[in-house]
């Protein structure tokens, strides 16, 4: 699900993804490589950075052996993903 954001003269309203959207697409990629992690949640930050880095992250894998992996998919959901709104 995405949430309409503002209008905006040059682009016209934007689709911002949210939450959900990024875990969805974390725990198909999980699923894809075969490992047992899904998501719960995300820790979003209130707010968009202005360098356009990430504004969330998933706690939830801090601990994982598999961090090598998780990394590779984090980075590509980031890329894809950079801001996002907070929908729980």
């Amino acid at each position: 699900m995405r949430v309409r954001g503002t209008r905006h003269a040059a682009r016209g309203t934007m689709d911002i993804p949210t939450s959900k959207d990024v875990i969805k697409f974390l725990n198909e990629r999980f699923a894809a490589r075969g490992l047992p992690y899904r998501l719960e949640h995300l820790a979003v930050l209130p707010y968009v950075n202005p360098m356009w880095l990430a504004n969330w992250d998933a706690p939830q894998l801090a601990d994982a052996p598999e961090r090598d992996v998780i990394e590779e998919e984090l980075r590509e959901a980031r890329w894809r993903f950079p801001q996002i709104l907070d929908e729980y």
